[in-house]
């Protein structure tokens, strides 16, 4: 491995988990070096053992959890023999983290400023004027603006991406050697993305600062990372450099991986390579290669003997005896790993008079002043949307948070209610409907939920969960449980599972029964409102077939809700760009896609990392973070982030006409088609 004078060296790391009665092994013989200024990326499934290794090197592990055995050593110094108190100096000082979740990593009745002065008050005994003046360039080094009034605000009055910039700014104040970083993007907009991965970036080849980025997501590895290490079921399979690894990748893992992610060349209507089955469990690990039952190279003796790590070509390793005895075929060649079941043919769009037509919607959302006989200000989460969706349609909307998606989702399904304009769906007003009338037709539009664990009643078997719409509709038990086992099978799961409880199931096949229990009315509309954004990209691509097999099947129209403009332009056959409570560009996904006309929807599809090229020729990086929308920027509310922004951007707001265009945007300067 690479790195002869190493900054930090890991040798045969095991960890281990303690339960009740036994002992499982979480992370089995990880080894790997990283030398000053070099990007190490970890890339794996959920489960595969990232964390825990990095957590160890850290000495960070939860109760329950302890070191096996192996060693770590960082600047020669043996960190498993060191003290608590001498490991709680070398974090402070020389190794950092950033963890995945920024607002769970600080401490909400603490300003910023005090937080990002802590590791240089604890650790490099500064004073605190020097903390302060050292804390407010941090924060300007990491792109927040006005690092005065910054430092005096709370977590809480941050945005996603500014608690993460505040969080880089805590790592980097004390000028530490290594910092370790969990997902940091997995949580954030793909333009927020964008902007950590450019000060990564530049803080590691301005400060030579070495970063190990932990993420599931190969496009963040292609962009950031120098050296790849790929992980599953506790072990690294494949480790080299990063763009000779993505090119060619010798073990069928890293291959499925790459297979799983939706890519330019791909055809909006193929399905996604998806990787069968999911990983194993350290308790259940099978004999021989743990990948191999899902593995169709696998062979005689993948199933008895578990491969070793070794070289497989100029810097690169595997752990796969089919890649040590000839090389694997290219990614996206004619022998793939993972053939998508034959289908049924796409659902034909019937482009007569639209299933659901929404016209002029508008909903505030009313803030108490906290001053009596005072009114508050008002959230303007849409602002006069107008959208048409055709039967067999499926309709992405996408757009950053906070700039109205949810909001659109939850008032189509009459969840709240509008303060003005119409909701059409099959010829009747739905904002008008009361009582029993509301009750009927809800049962013709259905959503599927974000967080599957939160929708589904953690003291409830999974048949109660998705028999209750019919319930609630009156049918009766007997009737309902037959129609619970046929959609349970009908989403590739079986009936048997009705029986488990919501934690007896992973990620996956949760979503799996939220798309079951909206299924189970027999809807036509289902509005799906970022139903695989916490999943690992080889259980999305899982989840995107079967929403693309169960409309061919059942000749659904769907409402697709997601920030990945990636994933919304292989699912979907238009998509809807929103920016603050407007739609400001909609039209056929294809050319929505490869030749976008708003700028903001330029930057968007700029920001998806992918392994080729950059779409459009270059990437756009939007500076700073939306504007509020308690108070909208007056016309074009993108203008304050726009590149190609002038005087007449800020005075008058553009129209978007016609709405019926298969193709329109609101600009008055838009890009060329």
């Amino acid at each position: 491995m690479p790195a002869s004078n190493p900054l930090l060296e890991v040798q045969d790391l095991h960890v281990t988990i303690d339960s009740v009665g036994s002992a499982r092994e979480a992370v089995r013989g990880v080894s790997f070096r990283i030398a000053a200024g070099e990007v190490l990326g970890i890339v794996g499934e959920s489960g595969s053992g990232k964390t825990l290794t990095v957590s160890a090197i850290a000495g960070l592990l939860p109760p329950g959890v302890r070191v096996g055995g192996g060693s770590v050593h960082f600047r020669g110094e043996d960190l498993r023999a060191a003290s608590r108190h001498r490991l709680s100096e070398i974090r402070g000082r020389e190794i950092a983290m950033v963890f995945q979740d920024s607002l769970t990593s600080l401490n909400p009745v603490m300003r910023i400023g005090v937080q990002v002065q802590e590791p240089l008050l604890l650790h490099r005994m500064a004073r605190s004027g020097e903390a302060r003046i050292a804390a407010k360039e941090r924060l300007h080094s990491v792109g927040i603006p006005d690092p005065d009034r910054a430092m005096s605000r709370y977590p809480h009055e941050f945005s996603g991406g500014m608690r993460q910039r505040a969080m880089i700014a805590t790592a980097l104040i004390a000028s530490p050697a290594l910092i370790i970083a969990d997902e940091p993007t997995t949580a954030l907009d793909v333009t927020v993305q964008a902007q950590i991965l450019d000060i990564c970036k530049r803080l590691n080849r301005e400060l030579d600062v070495a970063l190990i980025v932990i993420s599931h997501d190969l496009g963040v590895m292609s962009e950031l990372a120098t050296t790849l290490a790929v992980m599953y079921a506790g072990r690294i399979v494949e480790f080299g450099p990063t763009q000779q690894l993505l090119a060619m990748p010798q073990n069928p893992y890293t291959k499925a991986l790459l297979e799983s992610m939706p890519r330019a060349s791909l055809a909006r209507t193929d399905d996604l390579k998806a990787i069968l089955g999911e990983p194993p469990s350290p308790e259940a690990l099978p004999p021989g290669c743990p990948f191999h039952p899902r593995c169709p190279l696998a062979e005689e003796r993948c199933r008895l003997e578990e491969p070793p790590l070794l070289t497989v070509a100029a810097g690169s390793e595997s752990a796969c005896w089919v890649a040590q005895r000839q090389p694997l075929p290219p990614v996206g060649s004619d022998v793939a790993l993972h053939r998508a079941p034959e289908g049924l043919a796409a659902p034909r769009v019937d482009l007569g008079e639209p299933l659901l037509r929404v016209r002029e919607l508008v909903k505030h959302f009313q803030i108490p002043s906290g001053t009596p006989f005072r009114r508050g200000g008002a959230v303007h989460a849409l602002d006069g949307v107008s959208l048409d969706v055709h039967p067999g349609e499926t309709l992405g909307i996408v757009g950053e948070s906070g700039c109205g998606k949810s909001t659109l989702a939850r008032c189509i399904l009459r969840l709240i209610n509008v303060d003005s304009g119409s909701i059409i769906f099959r010829a009747r007003d739905v904002t008008t409907l009361r009582g029993e009338e509301l009750r009927l037709l809800r049962r013709h539009m259905q959503p599927v939920f974000q967080d599957p664990y939160a929708s589904l009643n953690p003291s409830a078997r999974i048949e109660d969960a998705v028999a209750e719409p019919l319930l609630a509709h009156g049918v009766p038990k007997r009737e309902a449980l037959p129609r619970v086992a046929e959609v349970l099978e009908l989403v590739g799961l079986g009936a048997r599972y009705g029986r488990r409880f919501p934690h007896q199931m992973s990620g996956g096949q949760r979503q799996r029964v939220g798309i079951a229990r909206a299924l189970v009315l027999e809807p036509e509309l289902i509005v799906a409102d970022e139903p695989i954004s916490s999943l690992d990209v080889s259980v999305q691509a899982q989840i995107i077939n079967l929403l693309r097999d169960l409309q061919r099947r059942l000749d659904l129209t769907l409402i697709f809700i997601s920030h990945d403009v990636r994933l919304v332009r292989h699912l979907s056959t238009s998509i809807a760009v929103m920016f603050l409570g407007k739609v400001v560009e909609h039209g056929p996904s294809d050319e929505v896609y490869s030749r976008p006309r708003h700028p903001y929807t330029g930057a968007l599809v700029s920001a998806v990392l992918s392994l080729g090229p950059v779409a459009n020729g270059g990437r756009i990086i939007l500076s700073g973070d939306p504007p509020s929308p308690l108070r909208p920027p007056s016309g074009c509310r993108f203008h304050t982030r726009c590149p190609r922004a002038q005087e007449l951007c800020a005075e008058v707001e553009p129209s978007r006409e016609p709405v019926g265009a298969s193709h329109n945007w609101a600009c008055h300067f838009p890009l060329e088609g």
